[in-house]
C-alpha cells in the first residue's frame, strides 16, 4: 500500500520536508511558549499567598518603604508574616539582558521562617554549598542562571557594583525569577545603595526597603489587600494574590496566542503541501483506482489507502520536524545559557503535541483527496485507459 509513496520519491520527500518545516516552527515556537509558561507558573506559585507592596511616593520617599510602613503592613489583620527586599540591578552599567540579574537583599535571619510559608513550587533549594548564617555579611547564595552566566561556584567571589561577596551556595534551577538573583544579607545591599546615593546620604535615611510582600491566606487576599490599602493610605501600590495571578495568566494567554499563532502559519504551509501531493496522486492513479474498484475494491478501501498515505507523510514530517526543532533548540539554548538562561524548554508534552499535530495535519489534509479518490467512477476511469 505504501509503495505508492515511493513511486515519486522526490515529490514525497519534498512534501515530507514541507510538513517538517511546519512542525519545526511549531516545536520551536512551542518551546518558547513552554519556557514562558514555566516562568509564569513559578510567579503564580510565589504570589499565591503574597500581597506585593511598593511605594509610589516619588522624590519625597524615593519610592522606598520604611520601618513604619512595614509596621502598618505587619499590623494589618490577616497578615501572617512580612518579607522585605532591597533589589538592585547587579551591574548598574548593564544594558538589556535576556535574563536580568539582580542583587537581592533579604533578612537572612528570617529566611528559613519565611520559606515555611512558601508554596512547595516556590520553595528554594540548594544545589551546592550552604545557606548564610543569620545576618552573615559579605556572602551570597546565587540563582542557577546567574551562577552559570558568571561562571561562579561555591568559594568564588561575586563582584556586584562596588561590593564583593564570597559565594557560599548555589540554588537548584527553578526556571523562574530567582534563577537570576544573587541573594545577600539586606544590610549589605542597603550599604551599597546608601553609598551610591547622594540623596539618601543628604536625607540621612539608613533603613529602607525597595519592596515588601505580606504573607496571607489566599482566600482572604482581596479583603486583606483592601484593609491594608486603607491603613497605608496614599502613595502605595498594592497587588493582591488574585490580581497578580490574573495578570500572569493573561500574559501567558497572550504570549501563547502570539507564539503558537506564528507556528500555526508555518504548519498551514505544510498542510497545503500534503493536499497538493495527494490531489496530484489521485489524478495520476485514476486508472489504477478504476481497476481496483472493478475487481471488487470498495469506497472504504480506496479511502483508507489514501488516508494511510497522507498519515504516513504526516508521521514522517512530524518526526523529522521534531528532530530538527530539538536540534535547533539545543543549539540556541547552548548559546543563550551563556547569557544566563535557556530561551526554550522542550517538554514531553510539547513533543507529544507536535507529533499528534503532525499526524492530525496529515489525516486532515488527506481527507478531501481521499474522498475524491473514493468517488472515482470505475467505468469512466477504465474508458480513459
Amino acid at each position: 500500500m505504501l509503495r505508492n509513496l515511493f513511486r515519486r520519491r522526490l515529490r514525497t520527500a519534498l512534501t515530507v520536508l514541507g510538513v517538517a518545516v511546519g512542525i519545526l516552527a511549531f516545536t520551536v515556537m512551542g518551546g518558547m511558549a513552554e519556557k514562558f509558561n514555566r516562568i509564569i507558573q513559578g510567579g503564580e506559585a510565589y504570589f499565591l499567598n503574597r500581597i506585593a507592596i511598593r511605594s509610589t511616593g516619588g522624590l519625597v520617599r524615593l519610592n522606598l518603604l520604611f520601618p513604619n510602613d512595614i509596621a502598618i503592613v505587619r499590623g494589618t489583620p490577616g497578615v501572617k508574616a512580612v518579607e522585605t527586599h532591597i533589589m538592585l540591578p547587579l551591574d548598574e552599567t548593564a544594558g538589556f539582558e535576556l535574563a536580568p540579574r539582580f542583587l537581592v537583599g533579604i533578612e537572612t535571619d528570617q529566611f528559613h521562617q519565611l520559606q515555611q510559608w512558601a508554596p512547595p513550587a516556590a520553595t528554594l533549594h540548594l544545589k551546592a554549598g550552604r545557606w548564610w548564617a543569620p545576618k552573615e555579611r559579605g556572602v551570597a547564595v546565587l540563582g542557577a542562571a546567574i551562577a552559570r552566566k558568571m561562571r561562579l561556584d561555591v568559594g568564588d567571589t561575586l563582584r556586584a557594583r562596588d561590593g564583593r561577596f564570597r559565594v557560599v551556595g548555589v540554588l537548584k534551577e527553578t526556571l523562574s525569577l530567582p534563577d537570576g538573583w544573587a541573594i545577600v544579607d539586606q544590610a549589605d545591599v542597603r550599604e551599597l545603595m546608601f553609598e551610591g546615593s547622594t540623596m539618601l546620604k543628604s536625607l540621612g535615611l539608613n533603613e529602607f526597603y525597595t519592596n515588601a510582600y505580606a504573607v496571607v491566606d489566599p482566600a482572604q487576599g482581596e479583603a486583606v489587600t483592601t484593609e491594608m490599602a486603607l491603613r497605608l493610605r496614599k502613595g502605595f501600590l498594592l497587588h493582591s494574590p488574585q490580581q497578580l495571578i490574573t495578570a500572569a495568566r493573561q500574559a501567558s494567554t497572550l504570549l501563547n496566542t502570539a507564539i503558537l499563532g506564528a507556528g500555526a502559519v508555518a504548519v498551514l504551509v505544510g498542510a497545503l503541501a500534503v493536499i497538493n501531493t495527494m490531489f496530484v496522486a489521485v489524478g495520476e492513479r485514476t486508472r489504477e483506482i478504476g481497476i481496483k474498484k472493478a475487481i471488487g475494491a470498495k469506497r472504504l478501501d480506496i479511502l483508507r489507502e489514501f488516508l494511510i498515505e497522507s498519515t504516513v507523510i504526516g508521521l514522517l514530517g512530524g518526526a523529522l520536524g521534531i528532530a530538527m526543532g530539538a536540534g535547533l533548540i539545543t543549539l540556541i539554548n547552548g548559546w543563550t545559557a551563556g547569557q544566563g538562561t535557556p530561551v526554550f524548554l522542550l517538554t514531553p508534552r510539547l513533543v507529544t503535541g507536535a507529533m499528534a499535530f503532525a499526524v492530525l495535519l496529515g489525516v486532515t489534509a488527506g481527507v478531501i483527496p481521499a474522498f475524491r479518490a473514493a468517488s472515482v467512477d470505475p467505468v469512466r476511469a477504465l474508458r480513459e485507459m
